[in-house]
Formats: structure tokens, sequence, C-alpha cells
């Protein structure tokens, strides 16, 4: 999956040595991910202690056989989040980069008259939404809280506020909490009465805004006590490091002064990512309906339809892009969302744009919600 092989890009991709914390639930898959990663990782040193023949002498990328480790935690659960976070103080004095990929949707099946309608009347929703699939009303958590929200949402969040001192850096060098979101996280989907979705016919997509609206408040959280500037430009389209990068901006420029009593400062930088469509497992659907669905998204591709990454290597493109991004602060911005499209024959392409329904009035009071049952757990 993504997880997956945002380690594979992570390594792959840079010049620096790593210690990685696999943080899984599933022991056994933990560990069959660890060994196919060490095998993988092998494979490349191996290949790089290989004489060559070549005669010009061009430079040669260092590659850093990084160090794997396992960590087993339930993010929907309360107590297991807090153990992983006592477990990680101790070991870590640093924290550099923290992934919050994990996540669920629950499915009961397919509502098969709106795919009949949409195979009609909307038929590039089929490939990229997940409005066909039944979603169930979310269930309580033995912490009482939706179980979507739990794995998708306040797990991350628990676990983020319990590793902020490793995370918070420099200034100059900030730890990233990097969060797996989605192309489907809209403002439509949210209910401010209903926070936590448990009322909601899609719960998913009303966690992923939540991810959105948490994803950019963070930041001026933790940046409290600064003015907050920013100036956008129209749309443009740039090549980087032989990637082509779109930019969508719609927001006029904006300033955001923070309250410097609501909370000390941290140098941490928190920035949402979409992996585009991903034929992963997620979902819970018949092995036989993901192999059409693979079969449709290649086709659609093909196409022209540049959302369908498939593959959680292309799907991991943002993810390790932010991580990796030089100068974070002037190089990344908050209030976009960065994610993964491909061309019809493979050429990946980071697509950025700003997150324009942003409400930070909704997301002061989704962060308050939060904390309030981040006290609650805590007293239990």
């Amino acid at each position: 999956g993504v997880g997956y092989s945002i380690v594979e890009r992570l390594v792959d991709e840079s010049n620096e040595p790593m210690i990685i914390v696999l943080a899984c639930r599933n022991k056994q898959r933990a560990h069959e991910a660890l060994a196919s990663l060490e095998t993988h990782f092998n494979k490349l040193l191996h290949h790089q202690q290989q004489p060559t023949n070549t005669k010009e002498n061009h430079p040669v990328k260092r590659y850093h056989h990084p160090e794997l480790k396992v960590e087993l935690v339930d993010v929907s659960s309360v107590a297991s989040v807090t153990e992983f976070n006592k477990r990680i103080r101790e070991q870590y004095t640093t924290i550099d980069l923290l992934f919050c990929n994990a996540g669920v949707l629950p499915s009961a099946g397919i509502k098969w008259s709106k795919l009949m309608t949409d195979l009609f009347m909307r038929p590039m929703d089929l490939v990229i939404r997940s409005d066909v699939l039944v979603q169930p009303k979310q269930h309580l958590t033995e912490d009482g809280i939706g179980n979507v929200l739990a794995a998708n949402v306040f797990g991350h969040f628990l676990m983020i506020k319990g590793l902020e001192d490793q995370l918070s850096k420099t200034e100059e060098d900030p730890g990233r909490v990097i969060w797996t979101s989605s192309m489907t996280a809209e403002k439509s989907s949210f209910d401010p009465s209903d926070w936590q979705g448990l009322e909601a016919a899609a719960p998913y997509e009303s966690s992923k805004w939540v991810t959105d609206l948490l994803a950019i408040r963070l930041n001026e959280v933790w940046a409290s006590g600064t003015s907050l500037s920013r100036s956008e430009s129209l749309a443009d389209i740039a090549e980087e490091n032989g990637r082509t990068i779109t930019r969508r901006v719609t927001r006029s420029a904006s300033k955001v002064t923070l309250d410097s009593t609501s909370s000390s400062k941290k140098h941490i930088m928190s920035i949402s990512t979409q992996p585009g469509v991903v034929a992963s497992g997620i979902g819970g659907l018949a092995h036989w309906i993901v192999m059409l669905r693979i079969a449709l998204h290649y086709f659609v591709r093909i196409c022209g339809e540049k959302n369908q990454t498939i593959t959680g290597y292309h799907a991991a493109l943002p993810n390790v892009y932010v991580a990796l991004a030089p100068n974070p602060r002037t190089t990344l911005d908050y209030y976009n969302k960065y994610g993964s499209q491909i061309g019809r024959f493979g050429k990946e392409i980071l697509k950025v744009e700003t997150i324009v329904e942003y409400d930070r009035g909704q997301a002061e009071a989704v962060v308050d919600e939060l904390e309030k049952l981040r006290a609650k757990v805590s007293q239990e």
C-alpha cells in the first residue's frame, strides 16, 4: 500500500541515512513488510557495490541502507497510541518526519442504482470517488469515539500531541507531520454539528475534511505569537526535478494574526497530501470487483484521466516530495494540498492545489473538540 511505498521511495530518493519506524497494527503483516523492504534495500546496496564499466566520471548517488524497526500500534485505540508514544519518547529525542497514513474506509457493499446512474451520467465519478460505496454508520470504539474518525484522525492527533517535543526542531528545519488525506475531502461532506460524522452518510469523506482542517490549523497553533502572511498568484505550470508540477491557486492574499497566549511556539509543519486513486484493498470489496476496478482505472488513465495513480508507488509521490523538500518554510505552503497524478504513459505529476474551502472558524472548533476529547480520554 501507500505506507509501504512511502518507506521505499523515501530511502530511494534520499541521500541521508535514516532510522525508520514502521508503525503497524498487525504484527504478521508488519514483519512481512519489513522482510520485503529489507530485501529491496539489500538489492540496492548490492547494486551500488558492483563495479561499473563506464569511462565517464558521473557523480554517483550515495545509498544508505536504512535501519528499519517495527512498533505495533492501533491508531483507533487510545491506550495503544499512548503506549506507543511512551516507547518512542524513550527511544528517540528527535523525530524528523511523521507520516499520518493509516486509515479505514468501511464498506457494506455497492449502491447499484447509483452505479448504473453514474455509469451513464457521471462515468468518471466511478473511478474517482467512493460515492457508490455503501458506508455504514460509525460504531463507537471502546473509547467512545466513532471508529472512522478514531482511525483516520483522532489516533494521529493523539500521536502528534504526544510527540510534539520530539518533532519540534528549529525554525529552518522543522519536524514535518505529513497527512494522507483524499481528493474527495470536501466541506460539503462535513456537518459541524456532527463533527465526528456519527450520522454522516459518508463518514470517510467527513473524516478526510477534518484531516484537511486539522493539517492547516495545527500550523496556526504551533506558530502562535507570530503573524502569518501569504500571497498567491494565478495558476501556473512548472517543471521541477524532471517532474511536472501543476498549481491551481484561487485564494486571494490573506493574513492571519494569532493570539500569542494560545500555546507555546513549536517548530513543526503539518502538510496535507492526497494519493490520487489507488487500487488498494481499502473499502473491503470482493476480489473480483477490485480486479475489475483496476482494469477500469488503467483504461481511463489511457483515456487521459490523470488521477489514476493505481499503484502505491505513484501514490506516495506527494508524501515523499513534502518530506524531502529543502527549505520547507519557503518551498512548502501548508494551505496547499500536495497530490499525485499520472500521465497516460506513466509520467508522474505533482499536483499542488490550495485548499480553497478552508474555514478557520470551523478548524478552530474542530481542534477545540479534539482537545476536549484528548483531555477526556487522558483522564479515564
